[in-house]
């Protein structure tokens, strides 16, 4: 075990051809190690140089039994968060939001504290008085917390301060939810592959990722279930959000003749192809899709501002006016808390769930 805390050795290095750089130096097991830290032109000044490396000292000296002594700045946990978990567990676009939020709104004020040194009263105050909307602090409140969970799993902290940070997380507008009458008017407005492609998302209360994200394989036309088991993100190809998304959903014989009919029309049809392929054989992007088809059909329908994820929202209102159990709500939402769609119930079963998603599919397209 490593005996003495090592500070390191931070130097300009001078270069021939392009910026200086700064190099930090330590000892590992006796031997002399180094890593470029970055340009004079990313990190200006010393106090930037060693805002950089004060990650990397924090895991130099992760065996040394003096560590305790030694404060850590919030900073400098931020930039550890973001080296050994977000770049480890989190997909690219969470990477970065997460950088967002951290150099936007938390590192300015919390940056230069030690950890040690947050207290739930003084960010309670700072979210409260913070000039920005209820939902942008309530992403901020959780990212915060989130970092101190994961400082208390590397030691660093014996407890999450945050977890005490009260918030509201009241939405400031009810989110957009489309009545089966206006989701028909919608449907009269879209042409093919559109009207298919609204029809799957609504009536499998599919987030639009998952949407572009199944393939003709997911799809069990015999025993009629969806396998829902990727998502796609930006290009990228994805698990899915949570291990409670990765499920089996009912389908409904008429949706699945509906598919089948889009099936027969697609030229990428086989199992491994996406349902909702683009002309290259990858999904579209999404946002494009749906500012070029959908928000206009949706104008000369009538219906107002809409968005992807108002299908999903329209899905959770219907279930429920509808009389579903909120366990089947659950199951069909995939949630991994039923406490995000209502309520502590026993898992439902598959019978409920065909029922009720079918009753979906009557008040939205069938009848």
């Amino acid at each position: 075990m490593q005996a003495r805390y090592q500070y390191g050795n931070l130097t300009l290095r001078k270069r021939e051809k392009g910026p200086d750089v700064w190099q930090f130096r330590w000892r590992e097991n006796g031997k002399l190690k180094s890593v470029l830290v970055g340009t004079v032109e990313k990190l200006p000044t010393r106090a930037d140089a060693q805002r950089a490396v004060e990650h990397r000292r924090i895991e130099i000296n992760a065996q040394c039994p003096q560590r305790e002594f030694h404060s850590v700045t919030v900073g400098a946990l931020i930039d550890r968060f973001m080296e050994e978990y977000a770049r480890m567990r989190c997909r690219k676009p969470t990477q970065k939001l997460y950088r967002t939020l951290f150099e936007k709104h938390i590192r300015p004020t919390w940056g230069p504290e030690f950890v040690h040194h947050v207290k739930v009263v003084a960010v309670e105050k700072w979210l409260e008085e913070y000039p920005h909307s209820r939902q942008v602090k309530s992403h901020v409140r959780n990212l915060m917390h989130t970092l101190y969970q994961a400082a208390m799993r590397w030691e660093m902290v014996e407890r999450n301060p945050i977890s005490l940070v009260r918030q509201s997380r009241k939405r400031l507008k009810t989110p957009r939810v489309l009545t089966p009458e206006e989701f028909k008017k919608l449907l009269a407005e879209l042409s093919e592959p559109y009207r298919t492609m609204v029809i799957t998302i609504a009536c499998l209360g599919l987030r639009v990722c998952e949407l572009f994200g199944l393939q003709w394989g997911d799809i069990d036309f015999e025993n009629l279930t969806v396998k829902v088991q990727r998502s796609f993100v930006e290009g990228e190809i994805y698990p899915t959000k949570t291990e409670a998304s990765a499920s089996e959903l009912p389908l409904d014989p008429d949706l699945a003749a509906l598919l089948l009919t889009h099936r027969a029309r697609s030229e990428y049809s086989s199992s491994s192809d996406f349902v909702f392929a683009g002309v290259t054989g990858r999904p579209p992007w999404r946002g494009i899709l749906f500012a070029d088809h959908i928000k206009p059909a949706a104008v000369r329908a009538g219906i107002g501002n809409i968005g992807w994820h108002t299908f999903r929202h329209s899905y959770s209102t219907l279930l429920h006016s509808l009389g579903a159990a909120p366990a089947v709500q659950k199951e069909l939402l995939r949630h991994a808390n039923i406490q995000t769609t209502m309520n502590i119930y026993t898992q439902a079963v598959t019978p409920a769930k065909r029922e009720a998603a079918s009753k979906v599919v009557d008040a939205l397209w069938r009848m």
